[in-house]
């Protein structure tokens, strides 16, 4: 992979060409003559100058969707932000524009239809119940606390469904409550570092966090990984230098997965010797989410990365925002319940993270960091807790009441994980085998994806836009990554057979894309093996 910098340079520059070409003709800009492998890099033909026309196609894109596209600043730039979503039906999305098969929403939703609604339905009576209390005018149940004021009754019934799913070996935990996954991340740092009892003040203070080369903790700009939109310097206390982890972008050709992975730990453990005098903190994705498309991380070679870590006294934090809550379908270990990808592995964290679908999927926002020993240690503390909070910080009644009917329900759903994985795997394999390596597809439970196989970031995105035209022609929306590729995330109630007829169609697309590219095997992930230098 290319350094952080550089590829986020290059990834700027491509999307800037790419955004030109398809506001002034969208047709010619994804069409194959717009393309060309010139000395085996890739190009992209120079885009005419934007003129009025783009206003005018704008406008068109704003009445297509049905409100003002260009006033809202969303996910996507102002202008190119998606058609508005009527009504869902499992995986099946009606739109303005009409249905789409929605296969990944970054594990945002877990169950739908009678499912979702019995999950849903002590919370929805609350409301109901405060909504008639309120229209007479009387005291009502409360649907929301400001943190200065009090917490939710639901509380309690939470802390008492979540308890069960944690691997804590002495019981001294504690969860620090958030909205969303990028402020838990920030949660567990704080709590970490006030947990190591040093003086943080201090010019010597290991304060750093670790992050690997292929990661992502929150949004580009302010999150540790991913890159650096905004500069270096807005992450805070992230580490400038990525420590190695073993992506497909790292492993060299002819090298066998145990001599790569020996190569990692070791060159891990030589980032630790430079820097973990400065590194408080080393944060892991146990199966990865956007940043490797969905890949789980070699077991083994995981447990061994954070031994290392901890036997220098950094904290280690397992950030299962993605994998967690049983989406991994990973054999539980003896006596859990495995909701956790760190307990099924004994991969034994010091803090994990949760979020997304723990409030139901219905908008209901929660997350958290939990710390799983030492949680008196935390007491002791100078804040006591974490000093990452605000106005919202756990404190819907209906989210906590949502989170407890789903942590009570969690291990019937293992079986249905299992046969969603048991109708992706062989898609994913067919896949791989028929795109000659073009397309690394890898996952398991309900958690999927794949990754166009081409060491240049520029080549993974024209391939991306490729494969993006091709699905909306299908009508599936995978979850496309940025780094090239995409991720499934179903919820552990759809049907397999359907689900995996919708990725089928989809993997279909991304073997077009692939093809119509014309990359030579050569030109292929893994890299080959840099040359000695020069003494």
């Amino acid at each position: 992979e290319m350094p952080g910098q550089l590829w986020a340079m290059s990834l700027r520059a491509m999307v800037r060409l790419t955004a030109l070409a398809c506001a002034t003709n969208p047709a010619s800009a994804l069409a194959p003559g717009g393309r060309s492998l010139v000395g085996g890099a890739f190009r992209v033909a120079s885009a005419p100058a934007a003129s009025a026309s783009t206003a005018a196609a704008s406008a068109a894109a704003s009445a297509a969707a049905g409100y003002d596209n260009g006033r809202f600043a969303g996910r996507y730039a102002l202008g190119k932000n998606l058609p508005p979503v009527k009504a869902k039906n499992g995986f099946r999305f009606a739109r303005t524009d009409g249905e789409v098969r929605v296969l990944g929403g970054a594990c945002s939703e877990v169950l739908s239809g009678p499912n979702l609604a019995e999950l849903l339905r002590p919370g929805f009576e609350l409301e109901v119940r405060a909504m008639e209390a309120l229209r007479r005018g009387e005291p009502a149940e409360s649907l929301s606390v400001h943190t200065s004021t009090g917490v939710p009754l639901q509380l309690e019934q939470f802390l008492a469904a979540l308890g069960p799913h944690l691997p804590s070996k002495s019981g001294d935990w504690c969860v620090n409550l958030q909205a969303e996954g990028a402020s838990a991340v920030h949660a567990a740092i704080d709590m970490a570092l006030q947990m190591s009892g040093a003086d943080l003040g201090s010019p010597s203070a290991r304060t750093r966090v670790a992050c690997g080369s292929s990661s992502y903790h929150g949004p580009a700009s302010t999150s540790p990984g991913g890159g650096t939109p905004l500069g270096a310097q807005a992450k805070g206390l992230t580490h400038p230098v990525r420590y190695p982890v073993p992506s497909p972008f790292l492993r060299w050709r002819g090298e066998d997965e145990a001599a790569f992975h020996a190569r990692m730990l070791a060159d891990f453990n030589a980032y630790l010797d430079k820097y973990g005098h400065e590194v408080g903190v080393l944060l892991v994705e146990p199966q990865w989410g956007s940043s490797v498309a969905a890949m789980p991380w070699p077991p083994a070679l995981l447990r061994d990365y954070i031994s290392a870590a901890k036997a220098r006294g950094i904290a280690v934090i397992a950030d299962e925002i993605m994998c967690g809550l049983g989406r991994h379908g990973a054999e539980p270990a003896a006596g859990g319940t495995g909701c956790f990808l760190s307990e099924c592995w004994d991969l034994q964290p010091d803090i994990l993270t949760f979020g997304k679908g723990i409030g139901g999927g219905a908008g209901h926002l929660l997350s958290g960091a939990v710390v799983l020993e030492g949680a008196s240690k935390l007491q002791g503390g100078p804040a006591g807790t974490a000093y990452q909070s605000h106005t919202y910080a756990g404190s819907s009644a209906r989210a906590l009441a949502n989170g407890a009917a789903l942590l009570a329900s969690l291990e019937k759903w293992r079986p249905s994980v299992r046969a969603i994985e048991a109708a992706v795997a062989p898609i994913a394999a067919e896949l791989n085998e028929a795109s000659g390596g073009a397309v690394l597809a890898h996952g398991q439970g309900a958690l999927w994806g794949g990754l166009f196989a081409h060491p240049d970031p520029q080549a993974r995105t024209a391939a991306n836009l490729e494969f993006k035209r091709l699905c909306a022609e299908a009508r599936v929306l995978p979850y496309f990554v940025p780094v090239g590729g995409f991720m499934l995330t179903p919820r552990y109630d759809d049907d397999p057979d359907v689900y995996g007829a919708a990725v089928r169609d989809m993997a279909d697309c991304a073997l077009q894309a692939a093809r119509s590219m014309g990359w030579a095997p050569s030109a292929l992930l893994p890299v080959s093996k840099p040359a000695p230098r020069e003494s």
